[in-house]
């Protein structure tokens, strides 16, 4: 890390958006322990498990099939991080794997800035881009926890960094092509990565010739992809075949709650992505976005990332619009649509920013991470105001159950131990990573009726009520995130 922020002060011309990414990383590693344990960590994490297991022929290719939909490109390399502290309570394993996670995130906002100097005509633009990309609050919080989606996010941040390299050296882009594969084993939609990678290669002629780059370029995907994907090296096609199928039919049953309307995955309306993107953006972002979409077709011709941007952008439009993809839990399936959303915003920015004095500009870039601290209290479950139009009620808030942790340190009221009792299993998940002196003091219990406390998260927009005094609660815009109910006297 000494030597990463020590090459980032050497690049010529990085001025502020040095101190920015320093001061941001603190932050960062600063707030790991604040995010409750999420209902699908363990589970990830146990994909790591049989995927190790299985590279070191001890474990079985049932178990590794059996998670074959999610791939280990994260989980493996960070249970085997975790072997450097096996004898170490799980709690400082979840924090490595944090950590793990969020300094890939901040390569990535590197990355951002990196694409942008070769995008923008002023790198004051690819500052403000990169800045932005790491200051929306929801992504700053699941950089923490989020093993899956930003995971994702962050491979397509690599993919097009390594293409702009490419491009700027007038080479064959061999690794956009690699990384694009081995993204695929996160999330099929990795294949939208590589479709405008396949544009790129039929219309720009680089050291070999179209046909042949672009069959090398799928032989890459392809070979790239099967490598890092356990699950399919028995029968590629079969197994290939099987998560497309998933991807398009998940069977997921819970329901999601979107402006007043309890949603079913495998039913959701065409504008369920789009109304979430539009309520938990920043309203600056939306307005930058749609004038960088206008400033950017008059510039599609002369510019290949652009191109790149523009073409993922209209893949997963159309594919959202057409197909009606099982979604929940918000956009965060798509979480990497964030990336033509940045650009894009910084394409406009670029045509006004030579014309902002020094000093204007290091306030303007200051207040995308000030927003941040603002909202960092519940950026997990972050809005912007058009989200007041609607009543309490109308949205899912914490589907995953961060949350809780607070939650439990709130039961923490002094030494003796406080039994509490949830309708999931998010307590006993969250003792994990509560510092040690509160865990020792919160037990689960599996009934009502032998806790002290009541614990209710809000995951549909709607919370289950007891008759029972409150004893604390958790309201964000208008919304209960969750409540706590004291049976204490009850049970005297």
């Amino acid at each position: 890390m000494i030597k990463a922020v020590k090459h980032i002060f050497n690049i010529h011309g990085t001025g502020f958006f040095a101190w920015f990414f320093v001061l941001y990383a603190v932050l960062g590693y600063a707030t790991l322990h604040r995010y409750g344990v999420h209902y699908d960590e363990l589970t990830q994490r146990s994909i790591g498990i049989e995927n190790a297991r299985y590279i070191a022929g001890w474990g079985k290719f049932e178990d590794v099939a059996q998670h074959k939909y999610f791939g280990p490109l994260f989980e493996t390399p960070a249970y085997l991080l975790e072997q450097l502290v096996f004898t170490s309570p799980m709690q400082t394993k979840l924090l490595l794997r944090r950590a793990l996670l969020f300094s890939i995130f901040l390569l990535s906002v590197f990355g951002v800035y990196r694409i942008g100097r070769h995008l923008y005509q002023n790198q004051a633009t690819a500052m403000f881009t990169a800045i932005a990309y790491a200051c929306w609050p929801r992504l700053f919080a699941e950089a923490h926890y989020n093993t899956k989606d930003v995971f994702f996010l962050c491979m397509g941040v690599f993919v097009l960094w390594a293409l702009a390299a490419a491009i700027q050296k007038g080479k064959f882009p061999w690794a956009a092509c690699m990384l694009a594969g081995m993204a695929s084993t996160v999330r099929i939609a990795g294949c939208f990565y590589f479709i405008p990678i396949l544009w790129i290669l039929l219309h720009y002629r680089y050291n070999v010739k179209r046909v042949s780059a672009l069959f090398l370029g799928v032989m890459v995907f392809v070979v790239s992809w099967y490598m890092v994907y356990p699950a399919v090296w028995k029968s590629p096609w079969d197994s290939f075949i099987g998560i497309l199928r998933y991807a398009y039919e998940n069977p997921w049953p819970s329901p999601t709650m979107l402006a007043g309307k309890l949603m079913i995955p495998g039913n959701m309306p065409a504008y369920y992505a789009f109304l979430w993107m539009l309520l938990t953006l920043p309203l600056i972002y939306i307005i930058l976005f749609f004038a960088g979409i206008y400033k950017s077709l008059k510039l599609f011709k002369s510019s290949i990332l652009i191109q790149y941007v523009i073409i993922l952008f209209l893949i997963t439009t159309i594919y959202l619009l057409i197909e009606s993809p099982t979604l929940y839990n918000g956009w965060r399936h798509i979480y990497f649509i964030f990336i033509p959303i940045v650009f894009l915003m910084g394409v406009f920015v670029d045509s006004y920013i030579s014309r902002i004095q020094f000093g204007n500009k290091i306030i303007l870039f200051a207040l995308l991470p000030v927003y941040l601290i603002l909202n960092i209290q519940h950026d997990y479950v972050y809005f912007n105001s058009l989200k007041n139009i609607w009543k309490p009620g109308s949205f899912s808030m914490d589907y995953w159950g961060i949350s809780t942790h607070k939650a439990l340190e709130k039961c923490h009221v002094d030494s003796g131990t406080k039994k509490v009792y949830a309708f999931t299993e998010t307590v006993w998940l969250n003792k994990y990573i509560l510092a040690d002196n509160v865990s020792r003091n919160i037990q689960y219990v599996s009934t009502a009726d032998s806790a002290d406390f009541v614990l209710v998260l809000n995951r549909e927009g709607k919370l289950d009520s007891y008759n029972l005094p409150v004893f604390v609660t958790d309201i964000y815009q208008g919304d209960t995130l969750w409540k706590v109910y004291d049976r204490r006297s009850v049970k005297r």
